[in-house]
């Protein structure tokens, strides 16, 4: 039977962990969460709900991920949010194809699901909209989210793409490579809700610029 592990990026989601660990922890082998400095009770609560915690190398959410991949050794490979943004009860839903051997990476996709209003802002939608486009035009594919923050992936598969990005562009990173490297992808809807109790750390402008220099470093490699 294959082991899974859920990987939660976290920097200063302290009121909200608790419940993602709680949900998660029903659902896979083990929960990790992977702090990325936190100055508040994030790794405390992680710790009282259950999940290991490992502290990242450096700063930034590309990092956290980049950090779980070189560490974490399970086969099947979570990542969830730590804002409660994400419905870590659908972690099922992502797991069994690649269980079923049908995918190597499973991406919840938003826009297929339900999204409660308020949950994306326009600029937000407008953006994620643009940037699949322009994967879906470099590389052939369909894909509906490439910026989702909840996927599953092969542990094998993703201790082998080479992953170079720091921050918000990971999500972008992973999906360019995956395709570039010809990885059986299937998307699912998933519930997506409105951040609360905690401070989104996407800066709006900054991390669009560098998703668009990802997608075009990641199509010339």
């Amino acid at each position: 039977m294959r082991r899974t592990a859920c990987l939660i990026p976290t920097l200063n989601e302290g009121p909200t962990v608790g419940e993602v660990i709680r949900k998660a922890r029903r659902l896979v082998d083990k929960v990790i969460v992977v702090d990325g400095h936190s100055d508040d009770e994030t790794p405390e609560m992680a710790k009282i709900h259950g999940a290991e915690v490992l502290v990242q190398e450096g700063s930034g959410k590309g990092m956290a991920i980049r950090t779980a991949f070189q560490t974490v050794e399970e086969d099947i490979l979570v990542i969830i949010d730590g804002d409660s943004t994400y419905d870590a009860s659908e972690i099922n839903s992502l797991v069994q194809p690649i269980m079923r051997d049908e995918a190597d990476m499973v991406v919840g996709s938003r826009f297929m699901g339900k999204m409660e209003d308020g949950a994306m802002n326009s600029f937000h939608r407008l953006g994620n909209n643009g940037f699949n486009a322009l994967i879906n035009l470099l590389t052939g594919s369909h894909i509906t989210d490439s910026q989702s923050g909840f996927r599953a992936i092969k542990g094998a598969w993703a201790r082998s793409l080479n992953l170079v990005s720091m921050g918000f562009e990971i999500e972008t990173e992973i999906t360019m490579k995956a395709l570039r490297q010809g990885l059986r992808i299937t998307e699912i809807p998933i519930s997506y809700r409105k951040r609360v109790n905690t401070t989104s750390k996407l800066r709006g402008f900054k991390a669009g610029w560098k998703i668009l220099k990802t997608i075009t470093r990641c199509s010339l490699e």
